[in-house]
This record gives C-alpha cells, sequence and structure tokens, in this order.
C-alpha cells in the first residue's frame, strides 16, 4: 500500500521519465515491417497472447511495478489508446514519438528554457507539419495502394490483396463482417444491398427449397413494428400490393404466424393462374436500437410508412400509399437483402449523412459505433464478409485483430489519402520546419520549440531503419532526404525505393493523429510541476 504524498520538481519529471521510457522502450521494436510482437501473459493459469498492436499491448497494461513508474506509464497508455480510437492504427509511431518529445524537452527544461514557452512554440510547429503531412497527401485511388496500405498492418500479401479489392470495391463507408474459420482459410463473400438478418417465416416461401433461397423483383414491401397474426392485416397488406401494381410482396416484421400465415400461404401456393401475388414474409432478428433503425433505414430505401400497434397506422388499415417498393429482395442464409430504387437516393444520401456524422464525432471503442458504421454500409451498399482461418488458434485471432483493423485504417485512406511511408513522410517536413524556425522572429525559446519538433520527427524513421538491423540511421535519413519528397527506405530489401512505386505507404490520418496526440500528451508531462500519490490508487480498465 503506498504512502500518500506530494512530489515537485525535479522528481516529477524524474517519475514521468521512468513510465515513458519504459512503455516507450517496450513498443519501439514493433515498428516497421521487421518488428516483432509482444507475448502478454495476464496470470498464471492464461495462456499466452500474441499481440503486435501497441493500443491491445497497453491496454494489458494496469502497473508497471510502481506508482512512481505507473504514472508516465499511464500517460502513455491513455495517449496510444487515444490515437487507436481515432485513427484505428499509430500507437506505436504515438509511442516512439512520445518518448523523445519528453526526452528532448526535458533536457532543454534542465537546461533552463521556460516549458511552457518551449510548449508554445511546439505548438506551432505540429501546427504546420499537420499542414505540410496534408500537402503531401495523394488520394488512395486504386486497389494496389491500399493493399499496400493494409500490408503495414497485416505484413502478409494474400490478405493484404483481399482487404485493398474489398476496401477498393465497397468503398470508404464499407461494413465487413469477419469471420473466424479453425483451419487456413481465406475468402470474401459481397453482399448487393441491404443487408439484414431475419428468419424466413415459412419453408414454403423459398423460391429454390434446395439452396434455401427466395427471390422476388420489383416487390411491394411492408415494414411492419410488431406482429402480422390475423388474416385481416395480411390481406389488408395484400391488397395493397395489387392496387399499386406490384406482382410480389415483401413483409418484413417482428414476425409473421397464425392466421395471417396462413392467408399469405394460400395465395403464394396457389396455381399460376389463380395466384395474386409471390409473396416473401420474414421475421427481423434484430433487437433493441438496432431493430428501430432498422425499421427507419428499411423505410428510407422503400419509401413504405412504418406500420404497427403503437404507430400512426395499424397493420389492419394499411393503405396502398403505405406500401413501399424495392428492385428486388433475395433471403438465403438467415438474411434478406433488398435493393433499393435509384428515385430512393436522395432519401438515403440525406440519411447517410446524418449517419457518417454521427460515425466521425464517434471514438472507434463506443460500442454503438460499429452499429452505426454497419447502419452506413447497409444504406449505401457497402457491406461484405471476409472468413478467415488458420490451424492455430492465436494466429487465428491475430489476423482478426489485424483485418478489423485494416479496414478501419483503410476507410481513413480513402478519405484522407496516403504519404511516402516508414517515417518518411514526416521526415520530409523536417526542411519547411527548420526554414520556418530560422526565419522566425519568435522569441528564443518559442524557436527552440520549433527546432524541437524537427529533430524528434525523424524518430520513428530511425526507428524503423534500427529495427531492421542498419548500424546507422542517421546515414539512411539524409540519403532519404537527398532523394526526393516521395522517396523511403525499404526495410525489407535495405533500398532507398519510391514509395509510391514500391508500395510503402502511411496513412495522413494516421501519422497526423499520432503526431499531436504524442506530442500533447509529452508536453502535458513535462509542464507539470507536482504529482499527488493517493494511499489506494484506482485502477482503469479503461485507458
Amino acid at each position: 500500500m503506498n504512502r500518500p504524498h506530494v512530489v515537485g520538481q525535479p522528481t516529477t519529471s524524474k517519475h514521468f521519465k521512468h513510465g515513458i521510457d519504459r512503455i516507450g522502450d517496450l513498443l519501439a521494436p514493433t515498428l516497421g515491417p521487421t518488428g516483432g510482437h509482444i507475448a502478454s501473459q495476464r496470470d498464471s493459469g492464461m495462456k499466452v497472447e500474441l499481440l503486435d498492436d501497441a493500443a491491445t499491448i497497453v491496454r494489458r497494461i494496469l502497473s508497471i511495478g510502481s506508482a512512481q513508474d505507473d504514472i508516465g506509464a499511464m500517460v502513455m497508455r491513455n495517449l496510444i489508446w487515444r490515437v487507436a480510437q481515432r485513427a484505428g492504427d499509430g500507437g506505436a509511431t504515438a509511442a516512439v514519438l512520445a518518448r523523445a518529445f519528453f526526452n528532448e524537452g526535458l533536457r532543454l527544461v534542465a537546461a533552463g528554457v521556460n516549458p511552457v514557452r518551449l510548449e508554445r512554440g511546439v505548438n506551432r510547429a505540429i501546427k504546420q507539419t499537420l499542414e505540410l503531412l496534408k500537402q503531401q497527401a495523394r488520394p488512395a485511388e486504386d486497389e494496389d495502394m491500399l493493399a499496400s496500405v493494409a500490408r503495414t498492418i497485416t505484413k502478409e500479401n494474400d490478405m493484404s490483396a483481399m482487404l485493398g479489392e474489398m476496401s477498393y470495391l465497397l468503398g470508404p463507408d464499407a461494413f465487413v463482417m469477419v469471420e473466424k474459420y479453425v483451419a487456413p482459410y481465406l475468402e470474401r463473400e459481397y453482399i448487393n444491398g441491404a443487408h439484414y438478418k431475419s428468419k424466413i417465416s415459412s419453408m414454403y416461401f423459398y423460391s429454390d427449397p434446395q439452396r434455401k433461397r427466395a427471390v422476388v423483383t420489383a416487390p411491394a414491401v411492408a415494414v411492419v413494428d410488431g406482429k402480422v397474426t390475423e388474416a385481416n392485416q395480411a390481406l389488408a397488406l395484400m391488397e395493397g400490393a395489387i392496387k399499386v401494381g406490384a406482382k410480389s410482396l415483401v413483409i418484413v416484421a417482428q414476425d409473421v404466424t397464425g392466421a395471417a400465415l396462413g392467408m399469405l400461404l394460400m395465395n403464394h401456393q396457389a396455381p399460376k393462374e389463380k395466384k395474386k401475388l409471390d409473396v416473401l414474409a420474414v421475421k427481423l432478428s434484430t433487437i433493441g436500437d438496432e431493430r428501430r433503425w432498422a425499421w427507419d433505414d428499411l423505410c428510407t430505401m422503400t419509401g413504405a410508412t412504418l406500420l404497427g400497434p403503437s404507430m400512426d397506422r395499424n397493420t389492419a388499415s394499411a393503405r396502398p400509399q403505405d406500401l413501399g417498393r424495392a428492385q428486388r429482395a433475395e433471403y438465403a442464409n438467415e438474411g434478406i437483402v433488398i435493393v433499393a430504387n435509384r428515385d430512393a437516393r436522395d432519401a438515403i444520401q440525406t440519411e447517410v449523412s446524418h449517419v457518417r456524422a454521427y460515425i466521425e464525432d464517434t471514438p472507434l471503442d463506443d460500442e454503438d459505433r460499429s452499429k452505426h458504421v454497419k447502419r452506413l454500409g447497409t444504406l449505401t451498399g457497402g457491406i461484405g464478409r471476409l472468413k478467415i482461418g488458420t490451424s492455430s488458434k492465436l494466429e487465428r485471432e491475430m489476423m482478426f485483430q489485424q483485418a478489423q483493423r485494416s479496414f478501419n485504417v483503410l476507410s481513413a485512406a480513402q478519405r484522407g489519402g496516403v504519404i511516402p511511408g516508414g517515417g518518411a513522410g514526416l521526415l520530409h517536413c523536417i526542411p519547411a520546419l527548420e526554414a520556418t524556425a530560422a526565419a522566425n522572429g519568435a522569441a528564443e525559446e518559442e524557436i527552440m520549440g520549433m527546432q524541437l519538433v524537427a529533430r524528434v520527427i525523424s524518430t520513428p524513421f530511425f526507428q524503423i531503419v534500427k529495427n531492421a538491423g542498419m548500424d546507422h540511421p542517421p546515414v539512411i535519413i539524409e540519403r532519404v532526404r537527398t532523394a526526393g519528397a516521395e522517396y523511403t527506405y525499404d526495410a525489407l530489401s535495405g533500398r532507398i525505393v519510391n514509395a509510391y512505386e514500391s508500395g510503402i505507404l502511411d496513412v495522413v490520418d494516421v501519422v497526423s493523429t499520432a503526431l499531436a496526440t504524442a506530442a500533447s500528451g509529452a508536453m502535458m508531462a513535462l509542464t507539470t510541476d507536482a504529482i499527488v500519490y493517493h494511499k489506494e490508487p484506482k485502477q482503469s480498465m479503461q485507458p
């Protein structure tokens, strides 16, 4: 149990340094294509986890042994986790940057530089660097470029190629379901239209019983927030569909049973000359908010009025204008896919804008965020299924995590573009920063802060070269700077290459988030004058 006490400078900085260095030293070897994995065992009774994701690694750390070390470690844990939640990746980059920012800043403060003025200069240089990164950015406009981005996470060609293909075809708003298999397997599937998990109300609705599949074209669509059980409810929906000229009817409801189901089946199984409508009735499997959103989105896509006992109009009194329309509907594999008519595009786009705005303002670990990403994919038709499998459970879990991280990063790449990878994008910002610092008329200590940023932002590149086993990273840095703005170092081949031609790319949003968060966290630690240690500090599972 700790003794409660307060410490001030210079002890405060020493305590921060211990923890910041420990976490930075832990994560630095994972950076780059030759980086390694971290083995984590939470207690002696659990199996070892193999981890290569900085955010997951630090989330496993609740303490590194002493309260004095923990203060800096928890600052690092928090900033690395924030980077992962905002950008999907970049935690290791943020770790080495934060360590370098703090240690370089501490050296200057120890020499008598005012930390607040130093921070002011750092913030000015960070702002300029973020703008320089945007200026370097190129659109991630083809499948190969997206596959190259995915390769920075997976470090594997076949899976990266498939991730790049799916992201390219489905777009930045894609929702991809990742499924795990217990044997070596890699396959993908595309779902054209809005997909909802559901159960067919009767096997007799199958148009292809052997494949358990039902297809209807140009249907009228009834969306019912309630159960359809009475014959008069089914009759109202069928009459409405006939009056609008539809040859088929799709009913999406909480359930379709009893006399209503009997009437629908009687019509559906009638001889062709007596048959009024092809019918497909399904029970939506979602519950709670997801079901409510599904009703809203189905109505948006089809133009239907939501029917039900708690709605403005119940099912038995449904009018023809309460039914929506669709191009096509298909049921298979416990899910219904509805393809919207083209005249619904404006309404869909309006809803897409609302959902996208919500997603952009929501952290990646928010439990509702993934549901809204799925909504967005459903509304835009960008839904896919990635099937991955290996013989090893550890490897399978790692592939699963890498795939999920990759799709977040690939979406960011399509929106914000890419820059030379391996830390070279930051490296190429240095000349402009040095020129600004030299020409700036600010106070001397602010200029020192700007110069500090110019020195520190080469750290990720330096670490990647070091991880590749090169003895003289500064020589490689100078060669890349001399080669030009499109060049980087290929850590696998040991050559200076054109980043775009070689596919060694970083995502602008990821690098920018890592840089800004690392600088902010390090400067916060550097400008803290006192630490209060509690007798029983609370542990937080959430960084």
